[in-house]
Order: C-alpha cells, then structure tokens, then sequence
C-alpha cells in the first residue's frame, strides 16, 4: 500500500517538475505568505573551514585541545554558534524546492560537533510542503515542531515493521523517527510550519528514498517493481531527473484547499 501510493505521488509530482531554483527564504504564493526568518538572526552565511583548519581538528588528541584551537581561529561567537536560518544556509545541506528547506549542522559543516554524537537541523515548510521520504543511516531523529499545526510524520522501520507509524503533530508537539527508517514529514496546512530535529549522531547521514531508488539502472528499478506496465514506456533516467530533490509540494488535496498551484519552474 505504501509503495503504491508513493509510486503515485512521485508520478503526479514529477509530471510537472523542474530543475530546482534558487532558495525559497520569504515566499509569496497565491496570497498565502511563507516561513520567514525570526527576528534576530544576522543571516550571514556560517563560516567556512580549510583543509588544514579541519584536519587540525580532527588531529587534536583531547577535547580541550580541539576546542583551543578552534577558539584561536577567531572569535568564539562565530565558530560556536551556528545559524540556522535559511537567509544564514542559501545551499541547506538537508536541501530545498517548492515545499520549503532544511538547514542542517553537523560535523562536516559546524566541526565544533566533532565526538559529541548530536546533530540538529530546522525544517521551514511552506503550506502544503513535505519533507519527502528519507532515512538517516547513523541517527535517530527527535523531532518537535516548534511554529505550525497539523503536520503529518510517517516512518516505516524494517522487514518484519512495515505498516507505516503515523503521528499529527501540532505546535510543541514531538514524534521519534528511528535509525534507518524510511520517513517523511508533511506540513498539512495553508500556513507554514517550522520544525527542530535533533540527531543521535553527529554525523547522522541523509538518503532520499525515491531519488536514490530511480538513479539506479533503469532494468533493475523496472525489475524490483515487478515490471509494471505503467512504467513499459517510462525512461527511468528521465523520469529520475524530474523527481524534486529534496522539500516538495504535497497531497494535491493540500494544494486545492489552499489554493496553491504547483509551479513548473521550480522543483
């Protein structure tokens, strides 16, 4: 049941994709105002590192020694704080399209976290945006949503567990989305909605699940759905290519009740 009604979102959403654009930020559609960033944050992009600085780093022998030498790179306040907002993340490493983006630190962008075994990342979804379904193959994720209602979680664990766990989460409401698991979370609502997600792992990893599946070779992706005829004339290269990449747009049931019409010039 899930594959079928996965394999039926990504025909409807694909049928009308599009490379995708530049970041959202602010977004005005159809009368209906997007996530924006809070009041405070300065939105300058997070500092970059060098090789050398990084492999520094990674050499220190202690804690303290790690943290002294990150601390002599510059003031404290710019490399042990981390900026999620999405003005501070134009390219968010958990990605971005029409549903909205997910800015994500870890150790490879904020190494501060280097053998601390946590990550965190924030969601800003725009009305009727969804997280697309994905796993995280080193973590597991807390998650609470901190702006929104009526935003749906999914997740389905492993053979044995493959009836979907669903949860409706509304503002300061949480859901565990466990190591491995195939999940996605889906902003049900005509206003935007904005989530903070811990991770159990500093370097928790992410697989999109219906993008990682349709790049592999087209006769295998054709083979392990047991050879459907809806895909007998489907280029599966070309069909990949238009899957959004990351936040997309969700139920079409979601978009008529807003009055949302999804944008063929952007993923």
């Amino acid at each position: 049941m899930l594959s079928t009604l996965l394999l039926s979102s990504l025909f409807a959403a694909t049928a009308f994709a599009a490379p995708l654009r530049q970041p959202l930020g602010r977004r005005q559609q159809d009368g209906q105002q997007g996530w924006q960033g809070s009041n405070g944050t300065t939105g300058r992009p997070n500092p970059t590192y060098t090789t050398v600085q990084l492999n520094n780093i990674k050499l220190a022998l202690s804690a303290v020694d790690r943290y002294k030498y990150i601390e002599s790179l510059s003031d404290t306040d710019l490399y042990f704080k981390f900026d999620y907002s999405p003005a501070a993340n134009p390219n968010p490493v958990a990605g971005i399209g029409q549903g909205g983006q997910g800015d994500l630190s870890y150790v490879d962008n904020w190494p501060v976290l280097l053998n601390t075994g946590v990550s965190m990342s924030m969601g800003f979804m725009n009305p009727c945006g969804m997280n697309t379904p994905h796993t995280h193959n080193r973590a597991t994720e807390l998650l609470v949503i901190v702006q929104g209602n009526n935003v749906h979680t999914s997740f389905v664990q492993e053979s044995g567990l493959t009836t979907p766990i669903t949860t409706t989460l509304n503002q300061y409401q949480g859901a565990v989305l466990p190591i491995g698991s195939i999940h996605y979370e889906f902003n049900d609502s005509c206003e935007p909605a904005v989530f903070v997600a811990a991770f159990s792992d500093e370097d928790p990893g992410l697989s999109r699940t219906a993008q990682n599946f349709f790049g592999e070779d087209g006769p295998i992706v054709k083979a392990d759905l047991g050879f459907p005829a809806f895909l007998d004339h489907v280029n599966v290269p070309q069909f990949h290519s238009k899957i959004p990449k990351a936040f997309a747009l969700g139920a079409q049931e979601c978009l008529d009740r807003c009055g949302i019409k999804y944008n063929a010039t952007e993923g």
